[in-house]
């Protein structure tokens, strides 16, 4: 097989890790872990009245784990997509570490952002197992 046939795994996978990781930076910023200067006063207004007037401290910290874990397997997710790129003969072993990933990071309680890179990190994760070498047998 060529290059070209593991490209969707690893271009799913990447896309998966990016998406993640975004929306689990936009969640740490909504959630106070990340403090941020916006310039638009209409962001910040909405921020302080929705995210910040429920200071409920349950759930604050609930976000703030979730956050943490939605940036961690966003990471985990890329440096994954990353080393299978590189690693052809252990697509199944990335590939499994991505879907895996994915799922923590599907119930997490993340936004949209997260949720759709989470679906297609377990679809660039299966793409990966199941991807099969072409054998080096020459027929006769």
């Amino acid at each position: 097989m060529s290059a070209q046939d593991r490209v969707p795994a690893y271009a799913i996978s990447l896309l998966a890790g990016i998406l993640t990781f975004i929306g689990g930076l936009a969640k740490a910023s909504t959630s106070g872990i990340i403090k941020y200067t916006a310039s638009g006063a209409a962001f910040n207004y909405f921020v302080s009245n929705s995210v910040r007037s429920t200071n409920f401290g349950l759930a604050t910290a609930s976000a703030s784990i979730s956050a943490v874990i939605l940036i961690l397997s966003g990471m985990l997710v890329l440096v994954s997509a990353v080393v299978m790129s590189f690693r052809f003969n252990q697509y199944p072993t990335w590939g499994t570490i991505i879907v895996i990933s994915s799922v923590v990071g599907l119930f997490a309680d993340g936004n949209s952002l997260t949720g759709i890179g989470s679906v297609l990190g377990i679809v660039g994760g299966l793409l990966a197992i199941t991807y099969r070498r072409a054998s080096r047998s020459v027929p006769v």
